[in-house]
């Protein structure tokens, strides 16, 4: 009696640790990802919009993104899902942008990479527009 009584507790104890690691399990795949801001300086884009160099300080030498596609604003205004910021033209330098970006790790099919989610003009003041 006393053996059926351990093996009921055991049992009751397995369940609730399984129940456990499955509600959260369950809570993290809903929680989706978090970017990291990274805040600076626009060393230019390419002639179509697509890519952009943000450097830490004005006229700084900078790392480079793909910007195709993502969700955008200028000075807190409404976001837009189409098309490229207006203060981002080619050939202009040193707008203050704020970025959304998420890493994503290498597999065996693929390299990981970093991805722009969205993007934020910020301010204007320190803007060039190179004459072509």
């Amino acid at each position: 009696m006393a053996n059926i009584l351990k093996l009921k507790w055991l049992f009751v104890l397995i369940v609730g640790i399984a129940i456990g690691v499955l509600g959260m399990w369950g809570f993290n795949s809903q929680q989706g990802i978090k970017p990291y801001v990274i805040e600076g300086y626009s060393t230019g884009t390419n002639y179509n919009g697509e890519a952009i160099g943000i450097a830490n300080e004005l006229g700084g030498v900078g790392e480079g993104y793909r910007i195709a596609g993502v969700f955008w604003r200028e000075f807190g205004g409404p976001w837009h899902d189409q098309g490229t910021p207006p203060n981002l033209v080619y050939p202009s330098y040193g707008q203050k942008i704020r970025m959304g970006v998420i890493d994503y790790k290498s597999t065996e099919d693929a390299f990981g990479s970093s991805v722009v989610v969205w993007l934020e003009v910020v301010d204007t003041e320190y803007m060039v527009t190179v004459a072509q």
